[in-house]
């Protein structure tokens, strides 16, 4: 679980560090890498692709672990209070009074960071989309206090970057770099997030080359492997989706028997407050000049979305079946040898 950027913000106001130089991705540098789209699409076509942000498949955990520390304290002062009054001395004595101030002094922090992390899952956005506009080569971001951030696709500086040092996730970033063309000003992330080993930033440079590829070569280069498309754009995903969204991590990562075990477990007590961050939070929408000028044409046969299940839909099917435009497979892991 990544949530870099998401609780507190991306370094800014600095230089590329010579690793992000190293592992600087180019636009139109093609890698001999299988592009994978890994889940991220929300809807394709001609225009653009939407993509969802890294936290949004982890959704619900940190309302989980916050409510849970609220939950505690308030049950501690509670039963320090109930004890208090229920002893054969009446009132609350000066020892008494003593205890409840000490564990007020001590949780009141605590559970303001636990209210302040649970504002960044609940009440907030279900999802901060990006958008990545091949017509006009515009990146839009949805940021965390609902503005957009929009740049030029050929202007951005695309790194992999470590964020943070305790579990070394690294992040395909998107830097938004100031006039001298060396001060990063904005950070965003890409939608998904690897250890920094050979094998995870394989995995990384196989997911940016499928967004590369959609705005470099258009949506025919990579719209077959696309399988499905998240729900989430108009409406709140069922419960059942969230629960098939927070297994998916689990079953489609290769682990020991145990931990899997244990991942499934954990992800199941997730479920119900996954429910409460959803239920909570907006869904995201596009400014309306951004909407305006991202029109999707009519009978685009590179079209599709998702129903409520995911699954993918044409939304011109007729175009599509004549443009001989259709889910092909499922990508190749990134992981195996490539065989052309």
């Amino acid at each position: 679980m990544d949530f870099a950027g998401l609780i507190g913000q991306f370094r800014v106001n600095r230089s590329l560090t010579e690793q992000e130089r190293q592992l600087q991705l180019h636009q139109k540098q093609r890698l001999d890498i299988e592009p994978h789209y890994q889940m991220c699409v929300i809807d394709m076509n001609a225009t653009y692709l939407e993509s969802v942000d890294k936290w949004y498949g982890d959704k619900g955990t940190i309302t989980g672990v916050t409510l849970t520390i609220i939950s505690m304290l308030v049950a501690l002062f509670a039963g320090l209070l109930h004890s208090s009054l229920t002893r054969e001395t009446a009132g609350i004595n000066s020892n008494d009074m003593g205890i409840l101030i000490f564990d007020a002094v001590l949780s009141c922090p605590l559970m303001a960071l636990a209210i302040w992390n649970l504002s960044k899952d609940a009440f907030s956005y279900t999802h901060y989309p990006l958008r990545f506009d091949r017509t006009h080569r515009m990146v839009h971001v949805f940021r965390k206090n609902g503005s957009v951030l929009s740049l030029p696709w050929d202007r951005i500086v695309f790194t992999m970057s470590p964020v943070d040092h305790v579990y070394r996730y690294f992040n395909i970033l998107g830097h938004a770099m100031a006039d001298d063309n060396v001060t990063i000003q904005e950070s965003f992330a890409l939608s998904v997030s690897e250890v920094g080993t050979p094998e995870g930033l394989t995995v990384l440079r196989s997911h940016w080359e499928f967004i590369r590829r959609f705005m470099e070569d258009g949506p025919a280069a990579v719209i077959g492997q696309v399988q499905f498309c998240l729900p989430i754009k108009v409406r709140h995903e069922s419960p059942w989706f969230g629960v098939q969204r927070l297994m998916a991590g689990d079953v489609g990562t290769p682990m020991m028997f145990p931990l899997l075990v244990f991942n499934l477990a954990f992800s199941a007590l997730v479920v119900p407050f996954r429910w409460i961050a959803m239920r909570t939070s907006k869904l995201p929408h596009w400014p309306a000049e951004i909407e305006a000028v991202s029109m999707i044409e009519d009978g685009d046969p590179y079209a599709i979305a998702g129903k409520a299940n995911g699954d993918r839909i044409s939304l011109f099917p007729v175009a599509a079946e004549a443009a001989g435009v259709r889910f092909t497979g499922p990508p190749k892991n990134p992981l195996a040898p490539r065989t052309e």
